[in-house]
């Protein structure tokens, strides 16, 4: 039965990602200036559109434009063993999760990225590949990863108490919503 969870919530959290970016690009399209074109013009303004696949790498400046629902945007660049916010302003490093405050990706984000990676996490979980404690405690209620990372969220401080399994992607923590302290990248 877990499994056949695990599987509706997959699947209702891609669903929500591509008709969020369906929405983003109608709403781009609709508010963009007209651009005059010749018929011999074949190039087309590029639009970037947050990628969720981790097959491709995501970067910091990936997430610069703030998708709808998004109030504000929080950085923490993390690095392999340590733990902690090493910066907390944007800069260049691959993203290996978003944390956000409301359920299905709404409201304040933190983008935690490693200015170390060029190509993502290891596979396995038993590695160590950053964390920190949360400005914004018992406040999260849903998570992104990227280029292969996965997030495990603590209740308390310093990677303590009751926490999470590692978690890929989740647009609702259920009963561990507005609840985590801390986090562990792996």
């Amino acid at each position: 039965m877990r499994n056949a969870d695990n599987v509706t919530r997959m699947f209702r959290t891609r669903l929500t990602a591509v008709v969020s970016g369906a929405l983003m690009v109608v709403a781009l399209g609709a508010t963009a200036p007209a651009m005059a074109r010749t018929a011999d013009d074949q190039s087309t303004p590029e639009v970037r559109v947050e990628k969720v696949d981790s097959s491709s790498p995501v970067m910091v400046e990936d997430l610069e434009v703030t998708p709808a629902g998004v109030t504000a945007t929080y950085y923490c660049a993390v690095r392999d063993g340590t733990f902690g916010c090493q910066n907390a302003s944007p800069g260049t490093g691959l993203v290996v999760a978003s944390l956000y405050e409301h359920a299905d990706f709404g409201g304040w984000r933190i983008v935690v990225f490693n200015p170390a990676y060029s190509y993502g996490c290891t596979s396995g979980t038993g590695d160590n590949e950053g964390g920190a404690n949360l400005g914004h405690a018992n406040a999260v209620s849903s998570v992104k990863t990227y280029n292969h990372c996965d997030v495990k969220l603590f209740d308390g401080y310093n990677k303590s108490g009751s926490a999470t399994g590692f978690i890929d992607q989740d647009n609702n923590l259920g009963t561990f919503n507005d609840r985590a302290n801390s986090y562990q990248i792996s």
